[in-house]
């Protein structure tokens, strides 16, 4: 997987953000139990560097949790997102059940435009908007390859014989629409971008803005193939 860091993630204090009520998602990233689970904090033990999250259901039955079950909880502040790395010390299913875990460490932020970019193999649509308004009759949307995306962005592959007599500018505005977490994503931006060249048109597009439930799905999958492929593996998924 290619790597390409614009800016280091940035670290905080997580006493100022971890708060009863905070509502976030649990995503474990490997085993049987893998995927993304619905939680929030339920209370602290920060004298011991607990965290008690509420513990998530599967199936309708309480997730199975292990001692030293690695996990990581993502919550939203300010409209940045925060990701704890914690392990599972122990339940408690006295009264509403509580998943206690370990913080390993302090949590990273991550801002807009200070993001990681990962390389990916995506089918995607993309539909050129200020050609809709010259050639009305002759914009569609148009299936493309994208090769890399980010919190910020992404780059897409567009043969000539798909482009047809279509011309990408810097500064175009681009919608592109894509399924992320099996549901369908439509999103605008412009390009930033633009090479023509092999009979193809390559294309980088930084977004307009993210919804927050979009950038906190895309940050998962981000932070899910880099922990995959991190090691080395450069082949996208």
């Amino acid at each position: 997987m290619a790597r390409e860091y614009d800016q280091e993630y940035e670290v905080i204090d997580y006493t100022s953000k971890l708060k009863p009520g905070v509502k976030g998602e649990i995503a474990i990233n490997a085993g049987i139990y893998k995927g993304h689970y619905p939680s929030r904090v339920e209370d602290l033990d920060l004298g011991h560097g607990l965290v008690g999250l509420a513990h998530p259901f599967m199936r309708g039955a309480l997730l199975p949790a292990y001692r030293d079950m690695n996990l990581t909880f993502t919550m939203e502040d300010s409209g940045a997102l925060y990701v704890f790395a914690l392990s599972v010390r122990r339940v408690d299913i006295q009264g509403p059940p509580i998943m206690w875990a370990n913080i390993l460490d302090e949590p990273e932020r991550v801002q807009r435009r200070q993001f990681l970019r990962i390389s990916c193999l995506w089918d995607i649509n993309v539909f050129h908007l200020e050609n809709e308004f010259k050639n009305p009759t002759k914009t569609a949307w148009l299936p493309a390859k994208a090769i890399d995306i980010s919190l910020g962005g992404y780059r897409f592959i567009l043969p000539d014989e798909e482009a047809g007599e279509l011309i990408f500018e810097s500064g175009d505005r681009i919608c592109v629409s894509f399924e992320l977490a099996e549901r369908e994503q439509i999103h605008t931006g412009r390009t930033t971008r633009i090479v023509h060249k092999d009979k193809k048109w390559e294309v980088g597009v930084g977004f307009d803005a993210l919804p927050a439930s979009a950038e906190k799905k895309l940050f998962e999958y981000i932070r899910q193939q880099e922990i995959l492929y991190g090691s080395g593996n450069n082949e996208p998924k």
